[in-house]
């Protein structure tokens, strides 16, 4: 047997208030708990369901208590008696448990179990007796159907002591007796051949007082069945018209008490269901009240969104329009660069070939001034061979006057010679610098036209990339555009979708108060 550990000493007590109803299939599978067996038992719904009944079974409970447990609901018949059953924490709580076969047709398809609060006599006797089970005692009594029953020879006597007990069949018993006792007496008097004082009168007088007592004793009888029929009847009556609060007071000791006791363990397990839909309908009431008022702050939400997704559809379009337009100028603004760079690229062939004919005019330049000094040299040595020739025209007297003359001249063109030269080679020397500078310069022009080309072609670059990213984002806000138009359309239908669950909701929150209202009539509670 399984034992469930560890224990300890804190009892938990069930109060006159709750009503602990499980379910388990043929296996002893929890596959119902209400919130008031979860509760005491310490587990959650979920460490419940599924799991085998046992997991709630105290250690002190005796095996033969569970074994005839079993034995009566595989036989279709009820067990109740008192159960000790064991808290998560350890502790335990005392309970009078019902368990009966559940029928679908003529097939047991699972056990419903109500267990209530059981009084502390009761919960003594059954400690007692459970003790002695466990501690191996030799006792003659045993458990049948959950009650403590004799055997052996008590057994025997108890049954002769019946006809002494209240209730029907005692009763039958009894009247079954005497009315054979009164038949009995004249035969017995005839066999016997007896004669009672009195003779025949005597006998008719005895007779009559046997008829007497017989029909008093089924008139009892019969007052003993109507009562508690009647009593039975006005507690069903009470039910069916929705009255839980009557309690079953006084329990008849005799075969009816346990109708009593079955119509009260009914009521107190509808009041049990009842109790658990009324939370269940109060919380479904409260979502459905938050489920109504978040509806309408949906719906209100909603329509601002619709609103603005209708602004934004309009300024996509009107943001479409611009980037399409700005596609078209990026296009557009490409070209100009790309013939910007053309023009750029002729330019500096221009400059490149400024640059090269100035470097050929300073080569010429440089040429002009060797020659130049070529001229100031042979100046030079004429003006010497002049001198030269003047020195000896004036050695040769008249002879050589004419030559001396022409000498002279020849010294005055080579001196002549001479000033040009130097005047060419200063013209010269001031065109080289010239030229020098135009060249520099001509190469600064050619650098600032490479840097030029190259922001130029960087412009172009750019301007490609823009272009293409106009195009992208033309496209891509195209596409958003329909996405927002899409989801435009998505919000009126959600609007009215919206509408709708708020319809909806008020419609289930009429439904939940009515089943509020109806379930409420179980506990004398209205709305």
């Amino acid at each position: 047997m399984r034992k469930n550990l560890p224990v300890n000493d804190i009892e938990t007590l069930v109060q006159d208030d709750q009503y602990l109803i499980s379910k388990t299939d043929l296996k002893g599978r929890i596959t119902y708990c209400n919130p008031a067996f979860v509760e005491l038992s310490g587990f959650t719904r979920e460490e419940l369901i599924g799991k085998p009944h046992n997991i709630i079974r105290h250690p002190d409970m005796p095996e033969l208590a569970f074994q005839d447990l079993w034995e009566s609901v595989q036989n279709r018949k009820p067990w109740t008696g008192l159960v000790k059953n064991r808290r998560k924490d350890g502790g335990f709580y005392w309970v009078l448990a019902n368990v009966t076969p559940i029928f679908q047709g003529n097939e047991v398809t699972g056990y419903a179990s109500v267990r209530v609060k059981a009084d502390p006599e009761s919960i003594a006797k059954a400690e007692a007796l459970y003790r002695q089970i466990n501690n191996g005692e030799k006792i003659p009594y045993t458990i049948k159907q959950g009650r403590k029953v004799p055997v052996g020879i008590r057994r025997i006597f108890a049954g002769a002591g019946r006809i002494f007990q209240k209730g029907f069949a005692p009763g039958l018993m009894r009247a079954g007796l005497l009315s054979v006792a009164g038949m009995l007496f004249p035969a017995w008097l005839a066999a016997t051949q007896t004669q009672l004082p009195g003779g025949n009168p005597a006998l008719f007088g005895i007779m009559a007082l046997f008829i007497f007592a017989i029909v008093l004793l089924s008139l009892k009888m019969a007052r003993d069945i109507r009562k508690p029929i009647d009593g039975a009847a006005d507690i069903i009556r009470q039910i069916s018209a929705g009255n839980l609060s009557n309690n079953v007071h006084s329990i008849p000791k005799n075969e009816m008490g346990e109708l009593y006791y079955y119509l009260d363990m009914m009521r107190k397990a509808l009041i049990g269901i009842s109790g658990e839909v009324m939370v269940g309908a109060d919380a479904n009431s409260r979502i459905v009240t938050s489920l109504q008022k978040n509806s309408q702050t949906l719906a209100m939400q909603t329509e601002d969104q619709a609103a603005s997704l209708q602004e934004t559809a309009a300024s996509l379009e009107q943001l479409t329009v611009t980037v399409k337009q700005n596609a078209e100028n990026a296009r557009s603004a490409n070209s100009i660069a790309l013939e910007g760079l053309r023009v750029a690229e002729n330019g500096s062939d221009k400059v490149n070939q400024v640059v090269r004919s100035m470097e050929e005019m300073n080569d010429s330049s440089r040429k002009i001034e060797s020659i130049v000094k070529i001229i100031e040299d042979i100046a030079f040595q004429t003006n010497l061979l002049a001198i030269n020739a003047s020195v000896e025209s004036a050695r040769a007297g008249e002879a050589g006057r004419g030559f001396g003359v022409v000498a002279a001249e020849v010294r005055n063109l080579s001196q002549k010679s001479s000033d040009a030269a130097k005047e060419i080679k200063s013209l010269v020397h001031a065109s080289v610098e010239d030229v020098t500078q135009s060249s520099r310069l001509a190469e600064e022009a050619g650098s600032v036209m490479k840097e030029i080309m190259d922001s130029v072609q960087g412009m172009v670059n750019i301007m490609a990339e823009i272009s293409t990213a106009s195009v992208e984002q033309s496209s891509g806000l195209q596409q958003i555009n329909l996405a927002v138009n899409q989801m435009d359309h998505a919000v009126h239908q959600n609007s009215a979708m919206v509408q709708n669950l708020s319809q909806t909701s008020v419609e289930l929150g009429q439904r939940a108060q009515e089943l509020k209202q109806s379930i409420g009539v179980l506990n004398n509670m209205q709305g």
